[in-house]
Order: structure tokens, then C-alpha cells, then sequence
């Protein structure tokens, strides 16, 4: 039996890179936010005064009733894997079939388990949009493919066909509305890719907020997947539950490729109990948007900010006479946190997530600050 200290020699013999796959340093990570806490300490400002406007939460949070429901929840069973009861309550929602629904930790956990599903060379993604597709496309090892969109941010519908059919991807996703851009999708844009080979995939994260879904077009088109999330509207980003909507024959397989238990036992509790109170939520809803059209107003009055219209819970500001990413970081020292953007795409952009009307109070005060 060998001893310890030859076991380990002979452990220091592995060569750690050959056991992993050969692309891994071509894999970009993708960059999330970070936590209250952690931002706190870097910053040095308390968490109660930190204005978050980062990341497209709600800042209102979830009902009373979700935060009970998920609370009661019997975390020592697990969840349902066929997703019984969730389905039925999201079909009513959205007002489609149980069959059509496929639940998952997040849409990011749907958007994987279709690009597993299908394994394709490439996909179309028209940028600027998330950055998910992106980074679970390359894990899959499948090319992204980016297709600039125009300079108002809509779709280039011939350079996205021509791209599909290059290279023969098999799946095209679209955000509607578009995030970080704000615009929501053009309908006839949708009916121009349609006829594809491929899945469209239309990311409705956001359809709360704005826009006209495109759920309907599915009974016209079984190559068309919606995708849906609870992190927005219903205040549930820490819980990570979101969904799609597409064929039956399409969810079927869906469900069968999926992890078993993809919604955890809180998370499941909670989106039943916020689709049962979406009434009392939707004022929360209105709120955001006045807010959002409110902060936009007030911001481009300071004269060296210019909004985008949006139809999302956050707006996208091009940064004029200033560098964006210096903005970004002289309102993080004082507390307040954003987005910024310095790509060819987004060149000198900062997005602002809508927030209470204290938030904005707090975000105009620091802007002010800033001005020339």
C-alpha cells in the first residue's frame, strides 16, 4: 500500500492542463454584479446608503405574502421535478398550455438547457444585448456570432439572415425589450426571421415593464421560444426561478434535458405566491416606470446626459464631454451604483436601473456634483 508522502509525489506528477478541455482560456467569464456587502466594504459606505441602480433589480421586493410562502417552504424534500403545479400556475399567467412551460433556475438556466438541446456550430446574437448568450454559447462551445444592430439599437434584419445562413446557426436570440439598450423588438422584425432554420428565442425578461409580448406567434411558429424570468417584476432575482414558453414538442424535450431539480423548493414557493398577488405588485410596477421616465426627464435636464427611450425597467444614457467610466466611478464613491459601457457599440454609455424616488433623489444629487 503506498505511503502518503509517495501518493502525493505521484500526485504532483499530474498535469492538471491535460485533464481540462483545451479552450479554456479562450472562455470569456462573464462579469456580474456584486454584493451589497462586498460593495460596502469596498467603498466604504454603509449598505443602508448604498443607491443600487446596477443591475435591473426592484427595489420594492417581493410581496409580504411571497416572502411568507417561501418561509414555509419544506426544505428538507425535494422539488418537484416535473414542475406540476408551477407550470399550471405560469400557463394561466401567460395564458398558454402547462405543456408549453419549462421552469428553471433563472432564464440564464433555460437559455443553457436550449443550447444544450441543440448543440449548434453558432448562434446570431445581435449586440449590444446580455451578455449571457454570449458566455453560454462559448461554453457549449458553440461560435457567436454578433450582428451589429442599427444605430437606433433596432434589429439588421438581411445582416442577421445572412449570418444565420453563413454560418449555419441554429439559434437566434433576441431580447425584447433589449437590455442594455432599452428598445423593445419590432414585430415585423420577428416575422422577418421566423422562417429561419433555427430557433428564435426572444428574451421577454423585461415585457413587464413595456412592449407588447410575442407569446401568440408561437401557435404560428414552433420554432419560436419565449423567455420569461421572476427576478424583474416580481422582485425574485435572489431566488433565481424563470421559464419558457414555446411548442409542446419543444417544452417535452426540454423537460427531459434539464437538471431534475433546476427550481429549488423557496423559489417554486415563492413564484406561485407572487403570480396568486401580481395585482397588488403591478402598482409596484407603475411606480418603476414613472420613476424610469421621471429619473430619465431629470437627468437629461443636467444637459451633458442623453437618454434613450426605453421600455425596461432602466434607461441608457450616452455620456457627452466625459469619459463614462469615470462618471461610473465618481458615483460609486459617493455611494451610488451604475452601469457603464465603453465598447464600439455602446461607446461612452452609462445604464441607470430605475429605483425609488428617493434613489433618483440621491442619484440627481450626486450627478450634480459632476457637473462641468
Amino acid at each position: 500500500m503506498p505511503t502518503p508522502s509517495n501518493a502525493a509525489s505521484r500526485a504532483a506528477d499530474v498535469d492538471l492542463r491535460a485533464l481540462l478541455r483545451p479552450d479554456l482560456d479562450n472562455l470569456e467569464e462573464y462579469v456580474p454584479v456584486k454584493p451589497l456587502h462586498v460593495l460596502a466594504d469596498e467603498i466604504g459606505v454603509p449598505v443602508d446608503r448604498i443607491v443600487k441602480l446596477d443591475a435591473n433589480e426592484n427595489p420594492y421586493g417581493p410581496h409580504p405574502a411571497v416572502r411568507e410562502a417561501a418561509a414555509r417552504a419544506a426544505f428538507h424534500i425535494y422539488p418537484d421535478p416535473g414542475q406540476a403545479r408551477l407550470r399550471a400556475a405560469i400557463a394561466r399567467y401567460a395564458g398558454v398550455d402547462p405543456s408549453q412551460v419549462v421552469a428553471g433556475s433563472g432564464a440564464d438556466d433555460i437559455i443553457d438547457v436550449l443550447i444544450r438541446l441543440v448543440a449548434p456550430p453558432a448562434v446570431v446574437i445581435p449586440a449590444p444585448t446580455f451578455g449571457m448568450y454570449r458566455f453560454l454559447a462559448k461554453i457549449m462551445r458553440a461560435q457567436p456570432i454578433e450582428v451589429a444592430r442599427r444605430p437606433n439599437f433596432d434589429l439588421d434584419v438581411v445582416a442577421i439572415r445572412q449570418a444565420a445562413a453563413q454560418h449555419e446557426a441554429r439559434i437566434v436570440f433576441l431580447t425584447h425589450p433589449n437590455n442594455p439598450t432599452g428598445n423593445p423588438l419590432n414585430r415585423a422584425e420577428l416575422e422577418a426571421l421566423l422562417d429561419l432554420p433555427a430557433l428564435i428565442v426572444v428574451d421577454e425578461a423585461y415585457i413587464e415593464f413595456g412592449g407588447d409580448t410575442v407569446v401568440p406567434l408561437i401557435a404560428r411558429h414552433e420554432n419560436l421560444v419565449v423567455l420569461r424570468t421572476f427576478s424583474k417584476w416580481a422582485g425574485l432575482a435572489g431566488l433565481r426561478v424563470g421559464y419558457s414558453i414555446s411548442s409542446p414538442a419543444l417544452a417535452q424535450h426540454m423537460m427531459a434535458l434539464k437538471q431534475p431539480y433546476n427550481v429549488n423548493v423557496a423559489g417554486e414557493a415563492a413564484a406561485l405566491a407572487a403570480l396568486e398577488h401580481r395585482a397588488e405588485t403591478a402598482k409596484n410596477l407603475a411606480a418603476l416606470v414613472a420613476e424610469r421616465d421621471r429619473m430619465a426627464r431629470l437627468v437629461a435636464a443636467l444637459g451633458w446626459l442623453e437618454p434613450y427611450p426605453s421600455a425596461a425597467n432602466f434607461v441608457l444614457f450616452a455620456v457627452r464631454g466625459r469619459p463614462a467610466r469615470a462618471v461610473a466611478e465618481a458615483l460609486r464613491r459617493r455611494g451610488v451604483l451604475i452601469r457603464y459601457y465603453d465598447r464600439p457599440d455602446l461607446q461612452n454609455c452609462i445604464r441607470i436601473s430605475a429605483g425609488r424616488p428617493a434613489d433618483t433623489d440621491a442619484l440627481l444629487n450626486a450627478l450634480q456634483e459632476l457637473q462641468p
